[in-house]
């Protein structure tokens, strides 16, 4: 089990979960469906959704 200090407030995702996640999103599939399949928020498919240009080469800066 990973512990979470107490300055991070949550456990970054991994950049392939960030890129199959919004793949999933772009291809039809609802919004509940990727975000329970990967365990993300709307919030941050949304966010994640915006950003995304087509490279796996993105989200340095997420």
């Amino acid at each position: 089990m990973t512990i979470i200090s107490q300055t991070q407030r949550y456990i970054p995702h991994e950049l392939k979960t960030k890129y199959y996640a919004v793949k999933l999103y772009r291809n039809g599939y609802p919004v509940s469906f990727v975000c329970r399949r990967y365990k993300i928020s709307k919030a941050s498919l949304m966010r994640w959704n915006k950003k995304f240009d087509g490279s796996k080469k993105i989200y340095l800066s997420l």
